[in-house]
């Protein structure tokens, strides 16, 4: 064992001495290359501000030649169309009497906000300010950075991340607006143009260029010596040395991807014994009513160690065959937190997540031969998810006993897995659940969100009910209902709570 742990630390110190003197032969053939390197790249990146500039000034050019003196549908549409086109503008406001009434993406708002105070103000009057945090009246829940320029009755919103960084070799770099007393960061890495200031860099590591379209716009572009010379091959001994080094970061690598992952078996398998699993509940909404009419039971992970996702432990669940002792874990715990639990009405609908591997052994027929869940008071719906495949033969005499025995069945999301029409038809499902992943594309109309109807036509067709998972918005609701979805689920309604949050929830909902 010692002279296993010397040669691992004569290896090491020998990779880090060759290593060493690779940087420094490489350094003397890096000096030129590296500073045509900054130049390129902060060549691009006032590329850039240019072409933003200049698509800010053709778009609110075009609509101030139009000469609107209010927001209306010739308004907004005028904004539209000069938004379709557009590479780093994602958004157009009118301001009326110094107030923003609509913008292009939201249309007329129902109240006008104040004009906030500009970060600094360019030629002409133009107003310019840096938002680090921004998010767009239609879609509040997605912050982002943005620089807000306003001229005369509009203002635009341009995205920096718009940018096309695909040929910027430099990691560090700034944009700014330089005035005779201010720096104004609006993109990048912010202080990049102080530290090259200060003097703390080596000779060609660093560049500043402004641009000579745009007045007062200039980047900052930082590049360690050690960070380009990493990057290259030019002498057979910095390649060994690369390969040797490499290969041991990945053989460490691998030792810790391995001994994490054992660890983290460990703590699943403790934890199925120790009660580190805890389950949350998450409403389920009549969209017509907008009344609670049950709950999805999602289970979490917590132990001295910290938390596990359901990403982590479930799939080690379903490779080491526990799926059913985790199953009797959680119907044996809600049930003893539900049954306590006063502000819950008879047939109230629990869904519960159950493994197909389950329903595939026959393990769920000893459901029912289970006196605590068939004579509770609550409605147990039991989600089949699609994610493992279902052989329809010999799940069908397993589903139908439990359907006999009064229990409602689920497709849990649906469209992203294993189910088939002849599964829908064949076995005694009641419920369809529409994935998430259908319900965020209808903001984008996408391709996923053009098969609602469709699902719905089968829903109709089979005498299903359906469920909508990840309902975030008015505007999704509005969809959804319009389709004819029944009840849905998701942060617009309640995220998944605690046990005791959920009482409280569930308090308030029976309140005057």
């Amino acid at each position: 064992m010692k002279k296993y742990q010397q040669k691992s630390l004569l290896t090491g110190v020998f990779g880090l001495l060759v290593f060493v003197f690779g940087v420094v032969v490489m350094a003397g053939f890096a000096g030129q290359r590296l500073g045509q390197q900054i130049q390129a790249d902060a060549t691009l990146l006032i590329n850039h501000v240019d072409a933003a500039d200049a698509e800010r000034e053709k778009l609110l050019s075009a609509l101030h030649s139009l000469n609107f003196t209010q927001c209306n549908d010739s308004t907004l549409l005028a904004m539209r169309r000069a938004l379709f086109d557009a590479t780093y503008v994602i958004d157009i406001g009118y301001f009326k009497n110094d107030k923003l009434v609509c913008t292009a993406g939201n249309g007329l708002l129902a109240t006008p906000l104040n004009d906030k105070e500009p970060d600094y103000i360019e030629r002409d009057g133009v107003r310019v300010r840096f938002a680090p945090s921004f998010s767009l009246i239609l879609f509040p829940e997605r912050i982002m950075q943005v620089i807000i320029v306003r001229q005369h009755n509009y203002n635009v919103i341009i995205q920096p991340s718009k940018i096309d960084l695909h040929n910027i070799n430099t990691k560090t770099w700034q944009v700014f607006f330089k005035s005779n007393k201010t720096i104004n960061h609006l993109t990048g890495t912010e202080g990049v143009y102080e530290k090259i200031s200060s003097a703390m860099v080596l000779p060609y590591e660093s560049l500043v260029v402004c641009s000579q379209v745009t007045p007062n716009y200039c980047v900052a572009v930082f590049s360690p010596w050690w960070e380009y010379i990493s990057k290259k091959r030019m002498l057979f001994l910095i390649c060994l040395t690369l390969c040797v080094l490499a290969g041991l970061s990945a053989g460490l690598l691998a030792n810790y991807y391995m001994a994490t992952k054992r660890s983290t078996w460990r703590r699943v398998r403790r934890g199925l014994h120790q009660h580190s699993f805890y389950w949350t509940y998450q409403p389920i909404i009549n969209l017509q009513t907008q009344q609670v009419i049950g709950c999805e039971v999602l289970a979490r992970f917590k132990d001295k160690f910290g938390t596990l996702t359901p990403d982590e432990f479930i799939p080690l669940i379903r490779k080491h065959q526990q799926t059913w002792l985790f199953t009797q874990a959680m119907i044996t715990t809600i049930l003893h937190e539900l049954s306590d639990a006063p502000q819950l009405p008879d047939e109230f609908k629990v869904s519960l997540n159950i493994f197909p591997y389950d329903v595939q052994q026959g393990k769920l027929s000893e459901l029912i031969h289970m006196p605590s869940l068939h004579e509770s008071r609550f409605s147990i719906c039991l989600e089949i998810t699609e994610d493992e495949y279902l052989d329809s033969s010999i799940a069908h005499s397993h589903l139908q006993s439990l359907a006999d025995a009064g229990f409602t069945l689920s497709i849990d999301d649906f469209g992203t897995g294993y189910s088939n029409l002849a599964n829908l038809q064949n076995l005694s499902f009641h419920q369809l659940k529409i994935d998430r992943t259908f319900v965020q594309d209808i903001a984008t109309a996408g391709l996923k969100a053009s098969m609602i109807p469709n699902i719905m036509e089968l829903v109709t067709k089979l005498g299903y009910t359906c469920v909508a998972e990840g309902i975030e918005t008015q505007e999704q609701e509005a969809i959804l209902k319009m389709a004819g979805v029944q009840y849905g689920q998701g942060w617009k309604y309640g995220k998944p709570m605690a046990i005791k949050q959920f009482k409280q929830f569930m308090g308030k909902q029976k309140s005057p």
